[in-house]
């Protein structure tokens, strides 16, 4: 049939591939705790999982689908942190606060715009308090310094009741003090004492001074082991895949990779975003890995589909979303937020953003007869939708629930006409583990010293501060 391949081939690609993969991998040195070998086997995970899909009317059309299919998510289940989801959504919505739970939820902390105004309201009011104080206490002072008549005879001070010792610098000390308990007194008479030995820290328990231990190299600081549930860069299925794409028509739906600690819950993982997105994806479903003797990976995915196969008028339940991934709560209060509350302070933070850039300060961005801001009403096709679609666009789904085992560096293929789902897994020794650790470390350094420069270019090349308030920064 055309648009299928043979398993078998398809498994000889991919794991000649695997091993290649397996074969350019070269570790970087990186310092492992003594207790550890290296080269031992660290019970840390790597999975791959790939999701191909083929849905040409030629196959759809050779297999005869069950016409009521039903599926849904599991209770408890966890999600994969993606460091480029996080940033995206810190770029989309820079005046939240962005927090990834350890379960991969994301919770983003939105401000109440009425606040940030508030506080711009009593900041503008406190300079210009400020700013009158200073006016009196310069007017206050220019009206003392009125010269003195030569006529006038300027009174003598008067003595302290208690006159002051004359200071000891007025005497030549020497530029360490003596020992404690030696006549101090005679260093200062003695020309010979030349060099006194200071005694100002205390000693150290084995009789070398603090000062002299200071001057030590530090330690090297321990490795970091990397986080586990993270996404990864697929290595082990890279070049199987882009191979596989190229020669038949399958197209790659789902490729993902990420490490997995030893003695964790193995909660299923969910891979799509009905339940966040505003509009369904085509792809929905959820894995689980369940680990012991034999390590098993269990899949549950389907394809949503418009039934060009079934009758017209076909009708069916559809499928559940998602559990939602984000959570929008408030800032202050930390209370949930409604769908339409996270629409309008967006759209009123975008104002806002008007309102600067158009050199207006911002404690102006309000109703002038009543205090409070005018009302906005989000457009229509705004981007910023917070809401799962309310219908689902589609027919039906084709779905595909398998659980096999999968031994160490090999690669497990889920054959089905329309759903090619691959999986595979090696443990990691520890110097592998180190090593990610370290290379994630560098990373997030590198990305951090990336955006300190670019916060600092955006500073530099900002309108004078008599154009911009200065209160806009608080908008993050």
């Amino acid at each position: 049939m055309k648009g299928q391949q043979n398993p078998k081939w398809v498994l000889s690609l991919l794991m000649v591939s695997c091993i290649a993969a397996g074969q350019d991998t070269a570790l970087i040195p990186v310092n492992v705790p003594d207790s550890l070998d290296p080269n031992q086997g660290s019970g840390w995970l790597r999975i791959e999982l790939a999701v191909l899909v083929d849905d040409s009317s030629e196959v759809i059309a050779s297999e005869a689908w069950p016409p009521y299919p039903t599926t849904q998510y599991p209770n408890s289940h966890r999600r994969l942190e993606d460091g480029q989801v996080l940033k995206a959504l810190s770029g989309k919505y820079p005046q939240s606060e962005i927090i990834s739970e350890p379960d991969g939820s994301i919770t983003l902390l939105i401000p109440d715009p009425q606040q940030i105004v508030a506080k711009a309201k009593a900041d503008a009011l406190a300079a210009q308090q400020q700013e009158i104080m200073q006016n009196m206490g310069q007017n206050s002072s220019s009206s003392d310094d009125i010269p003195a008549s030569i006529d006038q005879a300027s009174p003598p001070p008067e003595p302290a009741e208690n006159p002051e010792p004359i200071a000891l610098e007025m005497i030549e000390a020497p530029d360490k003090p003596a020992n404690a308990g030696a006549d101090w007194l005679s260093a200062f008479n003695d020309p010979s004492v030349t060099d006194i030995p200071d005694n100002s820290a205390p000693p150290s328990a084995d009789g070398l001074d603090l000062a002299e231990e200071d001057t030590a190299e530090p330690t090297t600081p321990l490795p970091v082991l990397p986080k586990s549930f993270t996404v990864q860069p697929v290595q082990l299925l890279s070049q199987g895949l882009d191979q596989l794409v190229r020669s038949n028509p399958d197209r790659l739906a789902l490729s993902t990779s990420w490490l997995q600690a030893p003695e964790v819950a193995n909660l299923p993982i969910v891979f799509d975003n009905s339940g966040d997105d505003p509009e369904w994806p085509q792809l929905q479903g959820f894995v689980q890995i369940r680990t012991g003797d034999t390590l098993k990976i269990g899949v549950n995915f389907w394809w949503n589909t418009q039934a060009a196969y079934l009758p017209e008028g076909f009708y069916m339940t559809p499928p559940p979303m998602a559990p939602p991934q984000r959570l929008w709560r408030d800032e202050t209060s930390l209370l949930p937020l409604p769908g339409a509350t996270v629409a309008k302070r967006q759209a009123t933070f975008k104002a806002i953003e008007t309102h600067l850039d158009a050199g207006l300060p911002l404690i102006e961005f309000v109703d002038p007869t009543t205090g409070f801001f005018r009302e906005l009403t989000p457009e229509a096709n705004d981007q910023n939708n917070f809401s799962p679609p309310e219908t689902w666009p589609w027919r039906h789904f084709i779905h595909v629930a398998d659980t096999r085992s999968v031994s160490e560096g090999s690669i497990r293929y889920f054959d089905h006409p329309v759903l090619k789902i691959i999986a595979t897994w090696q443990e990691l020794t520890w110097g592998e583990v180190y090593q990610i650790g370290a290379a994630d470390r560098e990373r997030e350094e590198l990305e951090a010293a990336i955006e300190a420069a670019q916060s600092a270019a955006a500073d530099s090349i900002a309108a004078p501060v008599s154009q911009v308030p200065p209160n806009k920064q608080s908008l993050r």
